[in-house]
């Protein structure tokens, strides 16, 4: 089983930090995982709460195992950046 056992407060703080006031949402959805994961949840419920597969959650909690709270963050990509900000495309969404 996959799960993160203990987070220390200061890392509560920073998980917190980035659930709520990241700028992009896909760290704020890793974060929101890890502390939901340390709270007890099991992996096939973090996969139904965020819609994705299993490995996806294994490979967060494994992230953030390994590299703390920057392994969470999108590494960059190449190619054209995107035309629509995530501002607008998280109003779209609503």
């Amino acid at each position: 089983m996959i799960y993160i056992k203990e987070i220390s407060a200061e890392e509560r703080k920073s998980l917190e930090d980035m659930k709520k006031n990241h700028p992009n949402y896909m760290p704020r959805m890793r974060a929101h995982a890890v502390l939901l994961s340390a709270s007890g949840f099991e992996l096939q419920e973090l996969c139904e709460i965020f819609g994705v597969c299993r490995q996806t959650i294994a490979t967060w909690l494994h992230a953030w195992s390994r590299g703390g709270i920057n392994a969470l963050l999108d590494k960059p990509r190449s190619g054209r950046p995107r035309k629509v900000s995530n501002k607008e495309n998280n109003n779209a969404a609503a």
